[in-house]
């Protein structure tokens, strides 16, 4: 709902790790969802297929194919969703 209303991304942090979530895909028959990430670390130039190929930015699958979750269920993770300024 963030990305339908704000648009905005949104920054998550846990432990030591640091993300930019920029979407997210879930297949409603299926239940599997992706998150479309960007690491916030990459200071480069804004070469796209630098930045993707370089795995800076990339769809992440909530559960990979050897079954480990891209979000640790034994973690905290502080969430930034910067709201858009509602104008008259």
């Amino acid at each position: 709902m963030h990305f339908e209303t704000q648009g905005t991304p949104v920054m998550i942090g846990g432990g030591v790790l640091a993300y930019t979530l920029l979407g997210v895909d879930c297949n409603e028959t299926s239940g599997e969802c992706a998150f479309l990430i960007l690491d916030p670390h990459y200071t480069g130039s804004d070469n796209l297929k630098k930045i993707v190929n370089g795995g800076w930015c990339g769809w992440k699958k909530s559960v990979d194919s050897k079954g480990r979750s891209f979000f640790l269920k034994d973690k905290f993770y502080n969430l930034l969703l910067p709201q858009r300024p509602n104008m008259v």
